[in-house]
Parts: structure tokens; C-alpha cells; sequence
């Protein structure tokens, strides 16, 4: 076998024949109007292989373009097509089909149709070569790293629960006649102490490990909450650190109107989203009469906090929950603002430490180098696009394709619908909590 593993090129098309020359030899021949010879010699294809196709002798695939003397095109375009469709549909899917099991794929496919192949059968694998062939010939597909997807996440975003949320959201603006300038989105992010991407260096070539500075191994955390509404409207951030006690100076140099409270966690809870609903208020002035939409994701302390939520209703303010696992592609804040703010975040701390040598980052800048990172993030492209990229504003449903939901098709159910809770305007009391009632995502009075 000299040419097993070898990149074998052919110098000549001696041999070569097409498959429509091959077929219409077959039929002629077996019309009675010409022999296997004159046939052959007439479509210029062997007269060997024609005999052998006249006796169905020849398990190919049939229409495979072109035959190259002795070497045969395993797949013809319909298979080799079906095989593309497959591996995206599975990639949609969240599990995506490697090089190995794309070679075991293949052999498979061709041991079952009965096809002439030169796969490994002791392997039971396609050889590398034919892969690298495959690939050449459907530039569509190409080999990528893929980020890891929890299932809930993956499943969670299906077709019922968005539509579920889209017929909310609808519902509220055209009650209360809203625009992006009053569909607010806020949201909780960590922001460590130490960086969570380096920056690429320059460095010695072929040196095997490039190190960078941090100020500790794995930092604390510091949670800040950001809002912004479809027309990049920013409310001034609101810090919590993990302290038992506040010390003002955890906020010097943070943005102008910034507020900072102490969690001994450093975690959201319901006293403390009472009290960032305190800030909304003053920031936004909402009243009842030209109240806003306030989107944010279902974490209990949003929506389990009796006090916060009469409150919201009584200032103007609905909250409307995002369904469950849905916040990757639903959030306009995850969607297209966290991402450049940590980006920027990062940068300003490995700039501190290379201008603070011998010190470490700590709480006490934090706020610091928010500021500077917010001030670069928060500009009204950014918010507006995110705004659009969801869906939220302008309100379009349709922004999901069907490749969106696809992850959801491998349950093909519905993801349960969990409790949450929104305060809505002029509401009617319920005898159970004595001001508001419960129904999945909203309140609707």
C-alpha cells in the first residue's frame, strides 16, 4: 500500500472518467444499442468498469462527480451534504462534533450503505487525510473552541418561555404607553480584586510559559450593581462589599451619585434590594402616572422581598422577571455591557500595579477603577445596541431565530415555569399578602 499515508497527487487524468458518461454508457448498452466496447470506447470511459457496472457488481455511491481511475469518491454530494447538516445541527445543539467523531461518523455512514471505502476497519475510523479533505470542501464548517453551556442554561431558552416573556413585556408597553427611554434593565457583577483576563504581551519566542502580575491569587469579591435604560440613561452604580461595617473610604474616587453598602457576604439580599430600589427612585423619579419598566433576572432576592415590592408599586415601578436560565441571551446588561466594563476593569488594575510596585489591590481601589472602567462602558451605543440585540427595544420577538432555540429541541418541553413576582401600578390588594398578588413573571392589575 504505497500510498496509505502518504499526500498522494495525482500527475495524469488517465483513468479519469464522470459518473453521467458512465450512466449513459449503462442504459445505451442495455438498450441493446451499442456493446460494452463500442460504449466505452464512445464515453471514453473503461471498458473493465462498465462491465462490471452491467453486472451491478460496482457498490459505489452513485453520482459521485468524478472517478479517478482506481480511486473512487466514497460519498457522493447528497451524503457528503446530509454529513454537513448533521454536525451543525448537532453544534446548535451544544454538542458538537469533534475531528474523531466526525472520522468515526463517516466510516459508519459507509459501512452501512454498503459503500467501497478505504476507512480503517480495524479502527473503524475515517482516515485523517479524508477529514482534512472534508473540511476543504465545505468551508462552511470550521474547527472552533467551544465555551462551556450548562444545561439548564442550554435548555432554558426555549420558544415558550420567550414568547411567554415577549407577551409581558407587550402587554406592559402598550398599557402604560412606554418607550426605551422608561424600559429600564439592571443587574448584579462581580468585580474581584484580582484581574479575570490578562492582556496579550509581547515575549521572547518560543518561550513556554509567559507569566503577568496580579495582586493575589484569587482576590475578593466586591458586587456592583448597574442600570441603564434602552437610550443609555445610566443610574450611578451601587456597591456591596463584603464588610460587617461600611467604611466611606471603600467610595472615594467611585462615580458621582454611587452608593455603597455592607454585606458581610458581599452578596444582593432583599433588605439590600429594597434599598437599591431606594436609589432607582431617586435617580429615575418615576411616579404612577408615567411609571417605568424595570427588567432584572428572577433571583429570590428580587422577588421574595414584600416591603420591595410594595414599594415599587407605589413609586411607579414594574418589575418585570426574565425567565429562568434565559439571562445570556435576554439581558441587555450580560448581552453587551459587562463584558467591555470587565475589559476595562482589568486593564486599569494591571496599569495600577505596574505604576504601584510592591502594593497589592484591594478593596480600598475598587471603586477607583469601576469609575474609570464605567466611564469608557457606559455610552449610549452600547446600551442601545444590547437593548436591540435582546429584542427588548425595539420590542421584536422575532430577533431569535430558530438556530436560538434549537439546544431547547433536544427535551422538545417546556422549561416550568418558576414563580416570580412584579409590582405594577394601581394594583388591587390580595387578601393573602394584603397588597399585591402572584402570577408567573408579572403582575398585571
Amino acid at each position: 500500500m504505497p500510498y496509505k499515508n502518504s499526500a498522494y497527487v495525482r500527475k495524469t487524468s488517465r483513468g479519469s472518467w464522470l459518473e453521467e458518461n458512465m450512466e449513459k454508457a449503462r442504459q445505451r448498452v442495455q438498450a441493446g444499442e451499442m456493446s460494452i466496447g463500442e460504449a466505452s470506447r464512445y464515453y471514453d470511459i473503461p471498458k473493465s468498469t462498465l462491465g462490471r457496472r452491467m453486472l451491478d457488481q460496482n457498490k459505489v455511491a452513485k453520482g459521485s462527480v468524478k472517478h479517478l481511475g482506481r480511486f473512487t469518491a466514497t460519498f457522493d454530494n447528497q451524503f457528503e451534504e446530509e454529513l454537513v447538516q448533521y454536525v451543525k445541527d448537532m453544534e446548535s445543539r451544544f454538542f458538537g462534533i469533534t475531528y474523531l467523531d466526525l472520522r468515526r461518523l463517516a466510516f459508519q455512514l459507509a459501512e452501512r450503505n454498503n459503500l467501497v471505502h478505504q476507512f480503517d476497519k480495524n479502527k473503524e475510523l475515517a482516515g485523517k487525510k479524508w477529514v482534512r479533505l472534508f473540511m476543504k470542501r465545505h468551508p462552511s464548517l470550521s474547527l472552533r473552541q467551544p465555551e462551556a453551556t450548562s444545561y439548564a442554561r442550554a435548555t432554558g431558552f426555549n420558544k415558550p418561555a420567550v414568547r411567554k416573556f415577549f407577551a409581558l413585556l407587550t402587554e406592559i408597553v402598550d398599557k402604560y404607553k412606554l418607550d426605551g427611554t422608561r424600559i429600564y434593565n439592571c443587574d448584579e457583577s462581580g468585580m474581584k480584586t484580582v484581574q479575570q483576563k490578562h492582556s496579550k504581551v509581547i515575549a521572547v519566542k518560543g518561550k513556554k510559559q509567559v507569566g503577568s502580575m496580579t495582586s493575589a491569587e484569587r482576590g475578593k469579591n466586591v458586587t456592583v450593581v448597574c442600570c441603564t435604560n434602552a437610550c443609555g440613561h445610566y443610574i450611578p452604580p451601587f456597591f456591596i462589599f463584603g464588610r460587617k461595617r461600611m467604611n466611606p473610604v471603600f467610595m472615594d474616587h467611585a462615580p458621582i451619585s454611587a452608593k455603597g453598602f455592607a454585606q458581610e457576604n458581599g452578596w444582593m439580599t432583599m433588605e439590600l434590594f429594597k434599598s437599591y430600589l431606594e436609589h432607582f427612585v431617586e435617580m429615575v423619579k418615576p411616579t404612577t402616572e408615567q411609571p417605568v419598566c424595570l427588567i432584572l433576572d428572577g433571583h429570590s432576592s428580587h422577588t421574595r422581598s414584600l416591603e420591595a415590592l410594595d414599594y415599587a408599586k407605589s413609586n411607579g415601578v414594574i418589575l418585570l422577571s426574565l425567565p429562568p436560565h434565559t439571562t445570556h441571551k435576554l439581558q441587555p446588561l450580560d448581552v453587551g455591557f459587562f463584558k467591555p466594563l470587565q475589559t476595562h476593569y482589568d486593564r486599569f488594575i494591571s496599569a495600577w500595579l505596574r505604576s504601584h510596585p510592591g502594593r497589592t489591590f484591594t478593596e480600598y481601589q475598587v471603586a477607583e477603577a469601576f469609575n474609570e472602567a464605567f466611564g469608557k462602558a457606559a455610552t449610549v451605543a452600547t446600551a442601545m445596541n444590547a437593548f436591540a440585540k435582546c429584542g427588548i427595544w425595539p420590542l421584536n420577538e422575532d430577533v431569535f431565530s430558530d438556530a436560538d432555540y434549537s439546544a431547547a429541541e433536544t427535551t422538545d418541553q417546556p422549561q416550568a415555569a418558576q414563580t416570580s413576582t412584579a409590582a405594577a401600578v394601581g394594583s388591587q390588594s390580595n387578601s393573602r399578602t394584603g397588597s399585591f398578588c402572584v402570577k408567573p413573571m408579572l403582575y398585571i392589575p
